[in-house]
């Protein structure tokens, strides 16, 4: 059965509504300010053009802001389905391609300018270290700070400080995976650039919304097929 377009079509036009209003309301107060700084500085041109320049940055930037919260809900969950559809069918049978794909997905959505992230492992409690790709010197790092224990004593995601392998540096932030009342394990990500507050609450709704289940549900699956009882995985 084909897909209806209908939820698209309504988020589109939600998101084309609230952009078209930020242009209206930036050309308004663009007009506004023209006119207070020709009322201050009268006949003056370098004040009038370094206060359009300057609220031309600000215009972009809270722009680009708007942008990216507008984009990622619809986006992250029509860009995740493929990964539970693919839990579903069977495809991915085991935690080691569960959390190979994860990551490889957070890689590869999350590639924005105020949330980039560069490599991605995911570490269950008394389990492996999994990625979609293994960088030696970071996977080092991790065993070093020992990540499930780590991530036992966050209430949220914890920035861990600065890695550099050669001439790169990235940011590491550590995220706690809990099924209820459950910790499972921890996700380690590294960034080019700081997260900024709104973005780490945003990353940990989206491992309660997300991660936590699929996980949990992989766990018992793996021990239904060991004959384990879910409460032993």
């Amino acid at each position: 059965m084909a897909k209806r377009p209908a939820y698209r079509i309504i988020y589109n036009l939600q998101r084309s509504i609230l952009i078209t209003a930020y242009l209206i309301a930036a050309i308004a107060l663009s007009l506004l300010l023209i006119r207070l700084v020709q009322a201050i500085f009268p006949n003056q041109l370098y004040p009038l053009l370094a206060a359009i320049l300057l609220y031309l940055v600000v215009v972009v930037v809270f722009g680009a802001f708007i942008y990216y919260v507008s984009f990622i809900p619809f986006n992250l969950g029509a860009g995740f389905d493929p990964v539970k559809n693919d839990v579903a069918s069977g495809k991915i049978r085991d935690m080691e391609g569960l959390a190979a794909r994860i990551c490889e997905f957070n890689c590869r959505f999350f590639d924005f300018s105020f949330l980039d992230i560069s490599h991605c492992v995911i570490q269950l409690e008394n389990d492996v270290p999994y990625a979609h790709q293994h960088i030696e010197e970071l996977e080092k790092i991790l065993i070093g700070l020992n990540m499930p224990e780590a991530g036992k004593q966050l209430d949220g995601i914890a920035r861990a400080g600065k890695i550099s392998i050669g001439d790169t540096h990235y940011q590491l932030y550590i995220l706690p995976i809990c099924f209820e009342d459950r910790f499972l394990g921890t996700m380690a990500l590294f960034t080019r650039n700081r997260i900024g507050y709104f973005f780490r609450l945003f990353l940990m709704a989206y491992e309660e919304d997300y991660l936590d289940d699929l996980l949990m549900l992989m766990l018992n699956m793996n021990a239904g097929r060991k004959g384990e009882s879910p409460a032993q995985a």
